[in-house]
């Protein structure tokens, strides 16, 4: 009868708008945070290092703010569903400004890109697992040499009244900027930024570049012994790829671009973290491991 059709509609509409609800609200940054804070130095959901590491402490993070995603295991696949746009919503930060509940990606400084990652608990403080910590600054949860690869902020379907953070990027084709403090260091950041096109896709990886710009450098190039195996030559010539120190585990590839009497000239990937450079060195450089050549 009429009174039905007419409380049947009513109820169809208040599940309508409590599913729009819920939409509108989108990712809760603050429910986010409290539980990281809360679960810093371990809880019943994810009590320790051993059993709820660094990855699994951030997307229960995440995840109690209701994010989109679910549990990762790695950071390295949780960097790389952020690159590739698997989680609506959310964007990198060009300046690696860290605001309550964004997903935090770390080079740790011994075992290469996105090999840990935080949730932001505050302006520029992060809080994790793998080593506990809480509200502190990200350089502090790392080895020396460590770095921020990028950080993750939700943007879509914003609360009321919040309003997108400063330095919010939606492309994930942008250069990542590095700390502050790697960039003061010159013995380690001496580079000339420089486009990556066309090989943008290998911003991160010195050796997927170097092999872009030589296509037949040989597979099998991870780690510093890996590299130094590979030495076939200690004469190089343009189109030679250039081996050398830098990370203590992986090292690092460049293509060579010039030799002169005294120096070797190259350009690199993911010496200024995900971004393309131009470099030199004297050619009787200690930091020279040899070269590959065609």
């Amino acid at each position: 009868d009429d009174t039905s059709y007419k409380m049947e509609m009513f109820l169809l509409s208040v599940i309508i708008g409590f599913a729009l609800i819920a939409v509108s609200q989108g990712y809760d940054s603050s429910a986010a945070t409290t539980w990281a804070q809360s679960c810093a130095y371990g809880c019943t959901e994810c009590p320790d290092d051993t059993t709820c590491g660094c990855t699994y402490f951030t997307t229960h993070a995440l995840t109690h703010g209701s994010w989109g995603g679910g549990y990762e295991g790695t950071c390295k696949t949780l960097w790389t569903n952020f690159k590739n746009g698997k989680y609506a919503g959310w964007v990198k930060v060009s300046d690696n400004t860290v605001h309550k509940g964004d997903a935090v990606i770390m080079n740790n400084g011994h075992d290469g890109d996105a090999s840990h990652c935080c949730v932001g608990t505050g302006t520029n403080l992060v809080s994790c697992h793998n080593p506990g910590k809480k509200d502190v600054a990200p350089s502090t949860t790392w080895y020396s040499g460590g770095y921020i690869n990028a950080v993750y902020h939700y943007s879509g379907a914003a609360k009321e009244g919040e309003e997108p953070k400063e330095g919010e990027e939606e492309s994930e084709e942008k250069s990542i900027p590095p700390p502050q403090s790697f960039l003061n260091d010159t013995s380690i950041l001496k580079d000339t930024i420089i486009s990556c096109s066309p090989y943008a896709a290998d911003e991160c990886n010195c050796v997927s570049y170097a092999r872009d710009r030589q296509p037949k450098l040989p597979t099998g190039l991870s780690t510093c012994a890996d590299k130094k195996s590979k030495v076939n030559s200690h004469s190089p010539s343009a189109g030679c790829v250039l081996f050398r120190t830098g990370d203590p585990t992986y090292c690092h590839a460049a293509y060579v671009t010039k030799v002169t009497s005294s120096s070797i000239y190259y350009d690199q990937a993911n010496w200024t973290p995900c971004q393309c450079s131009s470099d030199t060195l004297s050619l009787s450089s200690s930091a020279i491991l040899g070269y590959w050549c065609p």
